[in-house]
């Protein structure tokens, strides 16, 4: 998929670029637009690449998504061009691939569930690219496995894993969608403290979340007046909780983008590969049950998506809708995959329907459908480029 896909046809893929190299020069947080950045020298050797003078999709994100593509870039510089461009990527495929590994290594629960949302076409597709999303994805499902591990495994928090949370949490402050697993700290095994260590942290990192954003530029649509967006949002709620509404009921895009349309998002797997696919998705938490799960669980998940989702629907109402819109514009099914752990949660089954033979008979019968997605997107972006 990293081979066949050309440079810069991943979704703004050009603008992670430009951020990337952007750290690769040591550029942490732009108050402007970055220019006359060293690493855009070698890159360009070759390569269809121009900076802009206006600021780009990316401009406002955080160094840390970008370590290891700019790491990548880096090292390919001594070859620049198309070389110094695909070592970006390997790099950012490489961390993915740890980072997502590691996730379902660790967790005792939700093996497959992990595996087959990480296998997606468009989880992948975004894992072997210059996206941030590598390592947003990858982070966000590592950070959820390890408090999933200390949730249901064990009977009391050490002081390294309190230490290890609080890194974890700070990083998630500069991730996309990443901080929200922080919500389930409150029923971790502590003895002592345990409510004050999940509020501090959630403070700190939405905190810090707060700060990240008030000392960047946010890439704001052209055609949008943010200002007349803001008023519109605090004085006529009603105008964005109608086309909140109307996104939700027409979310189809949604959950069909999170499977899978790549390219710049002109690429359809075709429409009889996602109903099927969001079906066996679905079907995973009737076959394989998790006892472990509780209801508080449950509805703590429910209300984090909730949160998330609303919260989304503000961000991409004020930067990216025009007032006479009949939906809120900009959102996409990728946006979700952070937080697909907390629709494991909602959607476990503690019940026991299957017998143990029939159960593996499907573990087997899943992991030839990840195989099945892998090839199917693969010869369509074959046949496409």
């Amino acid at each position: 998929m990293m081979l066949v896909t050309p440079p810069y046809l991943v979704p703004d893929e050009a603008a992670h670029l430009m951020r990337a190299c952007e750290v690769a020069d040591g550029i942490l947080y732009n108050k402007t637009p970055a220019q006359n950045v060293e690493c855009d020298k070698y890159i360009q050797k070759g390569m269809n690449f121009q900076r802009l003078e206006a600021m780009h999709q990316c401009t406002g994100y955080s160094p840390v998504m970008y370590a290891f593509s700019a790491l990548g870039l880096k090292v390919g510089s001594f070859f620049g061009g198309k070389v110094m461009f695909y070592f970006g990527r390997f790099a950012n495929l490489l961390a993915w691939i740890i980072l997502t590994a590691l996730a379902i290594r660790i967790t005792p629960v939700f093996k497959f569930p992990f595996l087959f949302a990480a296998l997606m076409p468009m989880t992948l597709y975004e894992g072997m690219s210059l996206s941030a999303d590598a390592f947003n994805n990858g982070f966000a499902f590592l950070f959820t496995a390890y408090i999933f591990k200390l949730i249901f495994e064990k009977k009391d928090v050490s002081k390294k894993d309190i230490i290890l949370l609080s890194v974890m949490t700070l990083i998630s402050a500069f991730t996309k969608g990443a901080i929200f697993p922080v919500f389930l700290f409150y029923f971790l095994p502590m003895k002592k403290y345990k409510t004050v260590f999940a509020t501090l942290m959630l403070i700190a990192a939405f905190s810090l979340m707060s700060l990240w954003s008030s000392i960047n530029m946010t890439f704001v649509n052209p055609d949008v007046n943010i200002e007349f967006n803001k008023y519109l949002f605090i004085h006529k709620p009603w105008h964005f909780l109608s086309l909140y509404a109307k996104s939700i009921v027409n979310s189809g895009y949604y959950m069909s983008s999170c499977v899978g349309i790549l390219g710049w998002l002109n690429i359809r797997l075709k429409p009889f590969f996602y109903f099927p696919t969001l079906l066996i998705f679905m079907s995973m938490f009737v076959f394989l049950r998790e006892e472990k799960v509780t209801n508080k669980m449950r509805v703590c998940a429910l209300f984090v998506l909730t949160v998330f989702i609303t919260l989304l629907h503000v961000y991409y109402y004020l930067i990216w809708t025009i007032p006479d819109s009949d939906r809120i514009h900009g959102i996409q099914g990728r946006y979700f995959i952070p937080v697909l752990p907390f629709v494991f949660l909602i959607l476990a089954q503690s019940k026991k329907y299957f017998s143990d033979k029939i159960v593996e008979l499907y573990k087997i019968f899943l992991i030839c459908y990840i195989f099945y997605m892998q090839i199917f997107a693969n010869v369509i972006l074959f046949k496409t480029f």
